[in-house]
């Protein structure tokens, strides 16, 4: 059943703000667009046009959609959804602290498994170690989603994190839900963009530390045919931290051959 919404109120709210060219009506049900306006946004800061259009048509149970189309501007007004539900905050605490606990198992099994430690309070010791490394660096990527989400007044939950007390990490990571799309691509770049750039700030730090804590031995090459090696890769920010640590580039091959140096590196 359609439900009958004041067009000229809307047609005037969406004036305001915007340059209509053309008007088209659609079916006023839940599940089709209302109307579509075809000009040009009067402002150029599309982000403060649509949160003051936005809460002038709140009250008509309208929300409005921008698109950028080749030659002009279109405003489809659509009917609002209902306010997503508040997310109770304990789940997401009860996953963190089941994640802690996973994570730091992983940790205490991985010291374990090396030969040189053989007490158990160094075990586990280097299992609090990891834990807290990894989830410092879990932790902040996910914050960064969530807050920056909350300063765009986007509706997002809290992360939640997935515990998983097996190799290779004692988790699976996090999610965050958006319980309604954001309001325009700029948030959404701003919200995705944001978890990586957290994260990297707390792991170049952690990335420092356990390299200065870490001794430069020679690899000694493993012989026969079933026997395998698995070497660390290079990104450049790891080749340049080692650089910074070390002073020197890492794995140093025994020569460099007919290359020079920074070839060799840029191969």
């Amino acid at each position: 059943m359609d439900i009958p919404y004041p067009f000229e109120s809307l047609d005037a709210t969406v004036g305001r703000y915007f340059s209509v060219e053309s008007v088209t009506r659609g079916s006023s049900g839940p599940k089709d667009y209302i109307a579509r306006y075809s000009g040009h946004l009067k402002r150029e800061d599309s982000a403060a046009v649509y949160d003051e259009l936005a809460s002038q048509l709140s009250p008509f149970g309208v929300t409005p959609l921008f698109r950028k189309e080749e030659n002009s501007q279109s405003i489809i007004l659509v009917p609002s959804q209902a306010l997503p539900r508040a997310t109770n905050p304990l789940v997401s605490i009860g996953l963190y602290i089941l994640t802690l606990f996973s994570v730091f198992f992983v940790g205490v099994f991985y010291a374990a498994g090396d030969p040189s430690v053989t007490d158990t309070r160094t075990q586990v010791l280097l299992g609090a170690a990891y834990t807290a490394s990894l989830l410092a660096i879990l932790t902040a990527h996910e914050f960064g989603h969530y807050l920056v989400g909350r300063y765009h007044k986007e509706a997002v939950s809290p992360p939640f994190f997935i515990p998983m007390p097996l190799p290779p990490f004692g988790t699976m990571g996090a999610v965050i839900n958006m319980k309604r799309p954001p309001k325009n691509r700029r948030n959404l770049l701003d919200i995705g963009i944001a978890g990586p750039l957290a994260g990297l700030i707390v792991a170049i730090p952690i990335l420092l530390l356990g390299l200065s804590l870490s001794p430069v031995n020679r690899l000694v090459m493993p012989s026969g045919p079933d026997v395998g090696l698995t070497m660390e890769g290079n990104s450049i920010l790891y080749l340049l931290a080692k650089l910074a640590v070390f002073g020197q580039l890492l794995p140093a091959p025994p020569s460099y051959g007919d290359l020079p140096p920074f070839l060799y590196w840029i191969r």
